[in-house]
């Protein structure tokens, strides 16, 4: 079990480190062209968004261009077509709950939770929620994120959080097992799921929320 929880501790450690240097590389690039020769790239709207198909032979992945308040561009990359996740189990109005303590002024923090005894490949389906939200002064929303744990880590760098710490001003995103589901609990958001497929699903579905491509 130790093992494990080194394991996921590292890949999170990592994961931070990378998403800070990515998102700083996307507001440089925004105003490039980052699909390549773009004639042939197929591509459809859906609520007012331009969603792009990118194939790399794999995968077939979307990608999302989105501005921010300061006017810098970031494009996001999505496992998941919009459409495709509205049949999940999901509560509506988690955009609010997340971003805002009242209708205008932003939370002041989030503390974004595991559970350490969870895969490194789960932990990391959250790295575009967490691009989203902020990273310093990057992000669509720049809002501080903390990458905490639900439970004892044996490590004083990632600090416990749960719903119980939760409020207006500081905001808790818990990822849990059990039944496949993204909800709220009071000021808390919790993405839930039991395998890593279930966390690429729930999370593409709160980060399109967040931007607005889902309302």
């Amino acid at each position: 079990m130790k093992e494990k929880e080194s394991k996921a501790i590292n890949y999170f450690i990592w994961i931070t480190i990378g998403l800070i240097i990515v998102v700083g590389g996307w507001i440089l690039v925004g105003n490039f062209n980052l699909f390549g020769n773009s004639e042939g790239t197929s591509y459809s709207v859906y609520n007012n968004y331009v969603i792009y198909e990118v194939n790399d032979g794999n995968v077939l992945r979307y990608r999302v261009e989105t501005v921010a308040n300061n006017g810098k561009n970031y494009i996001h990359t999505f496992r998941n077509y919009p459409p495709d996740l509205l049949e999940l189990n999901y509560d509506n109005n988690l955009r609010e709950k997340i971003l805002y303590k009242d209708s205008s002024l932003k939370k002041d923090k989030i503390y974004f939770s595991y559970d350490p005894s969870m895969d490194g490949s789960e932990i990391l389906a959250s790295g575009t929620l967490i691009q989203i939200l902020g990273t310093g002064d990057a992000g669509i929303f720049q809002i501080p994120v903390v990458i905490s744990s639900s439970k004892e880590n044996n490590n004083p760098d990632f600090p416990i959080k749960t719903c119980n710490d939760s409020t207006k001003e500081i905001g808790v995103i818990e990822l849990r097992y059990g039944e496949p589901k993204l909800y709220s609990k009071g000021e808390c958001v919790i993405i839930q799921g039991n395998s890593r497929e279930d966390f690429i699903k729930y999370n593409d579905l709160l980060s399109y929320m967040l931007l607005g491509v889902i309302e």
